[in-house]
Parts: C-alpha cells; sequence; structure tokens
C-alpha cells in the first residue's frame, strides 16, 4: 500500500476515534476530553498538510493514485457473471485539496468551540458529534465509488441531525433537525436512483469503471436515460448543498451551536454536494449540465434577495450561504470546472470566518442574534471586526480578496456559456450578475449594522427578547468586550486566508495561480452520429457527454492518420474528439475572452452594492436614505390599502374559494374513501376473527373442506 494512501486512511479515522472517546469517555476526562478531541483533528490536519503537499507539490494536474480491496465477492452469478464489490481509496489533486479544507476547518472549529461553548450541557457529547461530523465527510471525500460515498452520505446526514438539534430541549431546534434530515431525505431517494441506474448498466460502483464505460459507448440505454441519471445524481446535491428546491432547511439550520454553522456552511455537509458533482461531472450531459446551471444561477439570485431582508446575523450568513452555492452549481453547469472548484475552496475560509466571527459576536452580546439591537461593537471588538471585515469583502467580491478571483472566473464562464447556448441561456449570467450586486448590500447592510453607529441593546423591547439557549458560564450581563484569544485566533487564520496571494499571485485574475493551474477540468466528448464534424451553432449539442479513458485517447492517435470509414467519413474516435474540442475549446475561448467584462462588472456591482449599504444603513447618511424611505412609506400604503380591493384583494378571494373548495374536496371525497376503506377492513376482521378459534381441530377442518373442494371443482371442469 502506498504511503499516501496508510496516511489518508489515518486522517480518516483519528475523528472517529475521537467521536469514540468523547461519547464513552469524556465524562472522565479533565475538560471532558475538548483538548483531546481537538489534539486529533490537529494531527489530522497536520497529516493532509502533509499529503496535500506531497500531491500538489508535484504540480500535475493528471495525478491519480487509487487502492482497492475485495469488499464482496458473490462469485459467478447467473445472467450476469463474475460480481463481486470493491472498496478503495482514490487519491487525486481534489482529494488532496479537500482533506486540507475539512480537517483545517474542523480544527479551527475545534479551538473556537473551546471558547464559544464553555460551560454547556452535554460539552464532551459536542466534540464527539464534531467528531463523527468530520469523519463523515472525509469518507466522501476518499472514497472512489458510489456504494461507498452514498454510506458516508447518509452518515453526514446523522451527524447534521445531531448537531442541528443539540438543544433538544428547544421545539425549534428539533423541527429543524427533523426539516433538515427529511429534506435531504427527498434529494438522497433521487440521487439513490441514479446510482441504480448506472449499477444496472455496467455491474459496478466503481467511479474509474463506470467513467471507462460510459466513454467506451457502453450505456445500453437511451441518451435521455443518461440525461436522466445525471440529473438524479444531481438531486444528491440539490440536497446537501440546498439548491431550489430543497434548500428550506438551511435557514433553519441556524438553530445549532454557531460553531456547528461553521462547520456546515463551510467545509461538511453543503460542500458535499458540490464536491459529489465535481466527481460525476465526466458523465453528465449537456442537458442535465444546462438544467444545473440554471438551478444554481436561481438558487444563487434568489437566495440573495432573501438575505436582504433577515435580521437574524446567522440566518443572513446562511442565505449567502445558499446564494454561494448556487454560484458554484452554475460554475459546474456551465463548465467552469476549475473555478466551481476553486469557489468552494475559498468560500469554505470566508464564510468559516464569518460565521465564527458572528459568534464572537453572539457571544460578546450575551446571545443576542438581532442585529436591530446590535451596533457599535467596532471599537470594543477590533479584532473580530477586522477579521470580520476581510471575510466580507471576500465573499462581496472586491479585488484582493480570493472570493474576486473565483466568482469572477464563474462569472466569465456563464458569460461564456451564454454565448456558446444561445439567447435562452442569457438567464444564468443575468442571474449571477445580479447575485453579484446584492451580495456586498445585504453583507454591508449587516457590517453596519452590527459594527457601527450606537449600540441599540436597550431599544430592545421586554416582549422581543428570545429564548436563546445558552448554558455559558460567563457574567451574561457584563460589557461587551473582546472574545477571548481561543476564539479569536481561528478569526485571524482564516481572514489571512481569504487574502489573493494564497492562491495566485495576480490580484485580479487568478488563471496564473497555483490552484487554478493544477485543477483540470475533466476532458469530455460529445456521443457523435457517424457524420462530418462541424461547428456548433448557438443551440447545437449533443445530449450526451462522456469521458475519455486514457486507452481512448491513445486510440484516437492511432487512428489519425487514415483510419476511415469507406464512406470518407472519419473514425468515431476523431468525431468524439472533434466534438470535444469544438464545444469545450469555445467554453473555454468564450470565458477567457468575456474575463475583462466579468471584472468590470463585478468591481462595479460589488462598489454600487457596499455604496448603496452605506447611503440605507450607513452612520451620518440618513438625509441620502430620504429615497427608501419614500419607497418604503409607498410600499406599506400599499400593503395596507390595496389587499382589500382591486387585483391582490381579487386574488385572495379567489384563493379563498379554491381553499373551500379543496376542503370540501377532502372532506368529503378523500377522507370518505379513507373511512370507507377503515370501515371494510373493519368488517372483514369481524368475519374472519370468527375462524381464528385456536383450536388444531378446527384448523384441519377448514384444510380438509379446502382440499375436498379442490379436487370438485378440478372434478366438475
Amino acid at each position: 500500500m502506498d504511503s499516501l494512501i496508510q496516511l489518508s486512511i489515518y486522517v480518516l479515522l483519528l475523528p472517529l476515534v475521537s467521536f469514540a472517546v468523547q461519547i464513552f469517555f469524556s465524562g472522565k476526562l479533565p475538560r471532558q476530553g475538548d483538548f483531546i478531541a481537538a489534539g486529533f483533528l490537529g494531527i489530522a490536519f497536520a497529516l493532509s498538510l502533509y499529503i496535500a503537499s506531497s500531491v500538489v507539490g508535484a504540480f500535475n494536474p493528471d495525478f491519480k493514485l487509487q487502492w482497492q480491496f475485495t469488499w464482496v465477492d458473490f462469485g459467478n452469478v447467473k445472467g450476469i457473471g463474475e460480481l463481486k464489490f470493491k472498496m478503495g481509496i482514490l487519491m487525486d489533486n481534489l482529494t488532496a485539496i479537500m482533506l486540507v479544507v475539512v480537517t483545517g476547518i474542523s480544527f479551527l472549529v475545534h479551538i473556537f468551540s473551546m471558547g464559544y461553548m464553555e460551560g454547556e450541557a452535554r460539552y464532551g457529547r459536542y466534540f464527539g458529534y464534531l467528531g463523527i461530523f468530520t469523519f463523515s465527510m472525509l469518507g466522501i471525500v476518499l472514497v472512489d465509488n458510489f456504494f461507498a460515498i452514498y454510506c458516508f452520505w447518509e452518515l453526514v446526514g446523522l451527524s447534521s441531525f445531531l448537531l442541528i438539534g443539540f438543544y433538544f430541549e428547544k421545539d425549534s431546534a428539533t423541527n429543524a433537525q427533523n426539516k433538515a434530515f427529511m429534506l435531504n431525505r427527498v434529494g438522497d431517494i433521487g440521487f439513490w436512483l441514479g446510482i441504480l441506474i448506472l449499477y444496472s448498466q455496467f455491474h459496478t460502483f466503481n467511479y474509474q469503471e463506470i467513467y471507462a464505460n460510459v466513454a467506451a459507448g457502453k450505456f445500453g440505454m437511451s441518451e435521455g436515460m443518461l440525461t436522466l441519471a445525471g440529473i438524479l445524481l444531481f438531486m444528491g446535491c440539490m440536497g446537501k448543498s440546498a439548491q431550489f428546491p430543497l434548500h428550506t432547511w438551511l435557514p433553519d439550520a441556524m438553530e445549532g451551536p454557531t460553531p456547528v454553522s461553521a462547520l456546515i456552511h463551510a467545509a461538511t455537509m453543503v460542500a458535499a454536494g458540490v464536491y459529489l458533482v465535481a466527481r460525476v461531472f465526466v458523465i453528465l450531459t449537456v442537458d442535465a449540465l444546462q438544467f444545473i446551471a440554471v438551478i444554481g444561477a436561481v438558487t444563487a439570485f434568489f437566495a440573495a434577495t432573501l438575505a436582504i431582508t433577515k435580521n437574524d446575523i446567522k440566518r443572513v450568513l446562511a442565505y449567502s450561504t445558499l446564494s454561494q452555492l448556487g454560484y458554484m452549481v452554475m460554475g459546474m453547469g456551465v463548465g467552469s470546472f476549475a473555478a466551481a472548484f476553486f469557489h468552494l475552496v475559498t468560500h469554505a475560509f470566508f464564510k468559516a470566518g464569518l460565521f465564527l466571527g458572528s459568534g464572537s459576536v453572539i457571544h460578546a452580546t450575551h446571545h443576542e442574534q438581532d442585529m436591530r439591537y446590535m451596533g457599535g461593537l467596532m471599537k470594543k471588538m477590533p479584532i473580530t471586526f477586522a477579521t470580520f471585515t476581510i471575510c466580507l469583502l471576500a465573499l462581496s467580491g472586491l479585488p484582493l480578496f480570493t472570493g474576486f478571483l473565483s466568482k469572477d472566473a464563474i462569472l466569465a464562464g456563464a458569460l461564456g456559456f451564454a454565448k456558446v447556448e444561445g439567447s435562452w441561456f442569457a438567464v444564468v449570467p443575468i442571474l449571477g450578475f445580479g447575485a453579484a450586486l446584492l451580495t456586498p448590500f445585504y453583507m454591508g447592510r449587516q457590517w453596519f449594522m452590527v459594527f457601527f453607529g450606537e449600540n441599540r441593546a436597550d431599544q430592545k423591547p421586554a416582549s422581543a427578547h428570545d429564548d436563546h439557549h445558552h448554558g455559558h458560564g460567563d457574567d451574561h450581563h457584563g460589557e461587551i468586550h473582546e472574545s477571548s484569544l481561543v476564539m479569536t485566533a481561528p478569526l485571524v487564520v482564516l481572514a489571512l486566508m481569504s487574502f489573493w496571494f494564497v492562491f495566485s499571485p495576480n490580484p485580479l485574475s487568478g488563471e496564473n495561480g497555483w490552484f487554478m493551474k493544477l485543477i483540470k477540468t475533466p476532458e469530455t466528448v460529445v456521443l457523435a452520429k457517424a457524420t462530418e464534424p462541424k461547428s456548433l451553432g448557438a443551440n447545437e449539442h449533443s445530449a450526451s457527454v462522456v469521458a475519455v479513458s486514457d486507452e481512448k485517447k491513445d486510440e484516437e492517435k492511432k487512428n489519425e492518420h487514415g483510419s476511415e470509414h469507406k464512406d470518407g467519413h472519419a473514425g468515431a474516435g476523431e468525431h468524439h474528439a472533434a466534438f470535444k474540442n469544438e464545444r469545450q475549446a469555445k467554453l473555454e475561448h468564450e470565458a477567457h475572452e468575456a474575463h475583462g467584462t466579468a471584472v468590470m462588472f463585478s468591481i462595479s456591482f460589488a462598489v454600487l452594492g457596499l455604496g448603496l449599504a452605506a447611503l440605507v444603513y450607513g452612520k451620518g447618511m440618513g438625509a441620502l436614505g430620504l429615497p427608501f424611505e419614500g419607497l418604503s412609506k409607498m410600499m406599506n400604503w400599499f400593503n395596507d390599502t390595496i389587499p382589500e380591493n382591486g387585483l391582490v384583494g381579487g386574488a385572495a378571494r379567489v384563493g379563498k374559494g379554491f381553499a373551500s373548495l379543496n376542503g370540501a374536496l377532502d372532506k368529503n371525497v378523500v377522507d370518505g374513501l379513507v373511512n370507507l376503506t377503515g370501515m371494510l377492513v373493519q368488517l372483514f376482521g369481524i368475519v374472519f376473527r370468527k375462524l381464528q378459534t385456536g383450536r388444531v381441530q378446527t384448523y384441519i377442518a377448514f384444510l380438509l373442506i379446502a382440499v375436498i373442494t379442490y379436487f370438485a371443482f378440478n372434478f366438475l371442469k
């Protein structure tokens, strides 16, 4: 076994050991074992850094290392042949980078939690839950087949269930954990059906074997079924990464402890969905990719609009995560694979910084989460303010920060995608740039409301005091002050990781940075008919994109000089290459050409969004805010006046009538059928209960009657 594979197994198992220690022995350990849990994750992070330095340091985009063992061997099965299931680990650049992201952020969350969660009931168990959560995500990253990833996928669901509902004494927490669990089951059902479609064709769950089989044209079903399989696989992402319409669980997940929110939103649960799309990218058809692009764009925009209206500091960030996940999914859909994965990584650091920063604010304000009753924290919490500001600017997409590099690459890809695919898909970049305008606005709103102006804690009415669960031992009525070093140190690290120089020497472009050079877009080809290759028009494409194996590429090279059909047409391999080069080259070329446009609009929108936030929420800008006040009064008049009359009132009456009709049908038809079924079951129960005497003689008599009846029926027949 290769040493890197061995080390990756240690990385996987260390959080699991942490979980076991915390669950069974935390009550007997000093500080309930928090330092042991953090230590295990620190070792896992150090090993991950070594693995990444070995893999990434080779600067080989095609690096791949695989280890397998036979898990189950069914032998020779009739109708199938030899049937065995293998498990294993796949190590490539994506795996190595994700190991560092997951273990690094989990380690920082462990450290931060030692200060934030101090004094909580079930303190030791909390760290155990963090361990099983990290273990589950690492399993998703490391495995090499669909069956194993699905097992870890469900384990992530269980882990999130435990942590979202950590304060299970509150109804809101239990409702949130149930909602997250059930909505994810919807997406997971689709994910499993997609896996079964692929397995029914190839009798294997292994990624590489499935990719090679699809590339060889061995998918026996129609191209439409391959598209369906891709969309069903994507449903797993819709659940875990909270894409429309399976998005509503993520904001409610804020009921868990704030450090858990940082882990969920940055490196574990929501990252799993985008990572899945990256893994199955090579077998996604063009139709499936278009579907994915539209879903991502819609999610990015509408989640940003919702973030504007929220007052809970964590919910604003939750809707921000929804929007940024939409960017990543959109990036995958438009073919900007490297940019989408880049944004997954950059977002992990600055979003973890924002959530932990909000946790620092919440901790200092005695667990106040409503931004309307904050303000003036800039001077009282200078470290939190500085680090939060850096991460905020990264999220807003301003130059000199990582969010600008990755987001702009996605937006450039969206512009190129619309140009290649046609005007119908112009909605993708339009929604993308719309979200780019709204993001700095709602983040600027949060920035001004939390850190500037006067503190408004005394303005909160007594009836508005929420019953936020906290069991900390600190003085909840003391002066607001900066958080302890154990909480601010992770913030500083995450803020430093949000600067451009971590990933690229050019603050305006990531193309020449080590990350974008290392992450290679998986080569795909469009299944073509046996006809002459031609230029793809704006709306011309095949329905199927498949992976190209190394053997296939070698075969294409061999056939390059002379292997042609008798009718003069080139061989199938050359058609595949022609179509691949045509479409992929067009997407990459148009994205490169659109980069300058994307940069110009993105910077303009970022500055405009922050400027609008300053006009509306900044100190001393009240006069400039008069137009917005007038608009607000007009909307208030509309809300108070129009609903009773006119269009809105008419719509309300129609809705009420429809609801009444629906209620009558439900009561008389649906309930009637249900009640009738119940009555019939009860009637049959009364009849057949008489036959259940418990006497053997009676049953023998029934059997004898049945036998006689059978022979009599056959005799008469």
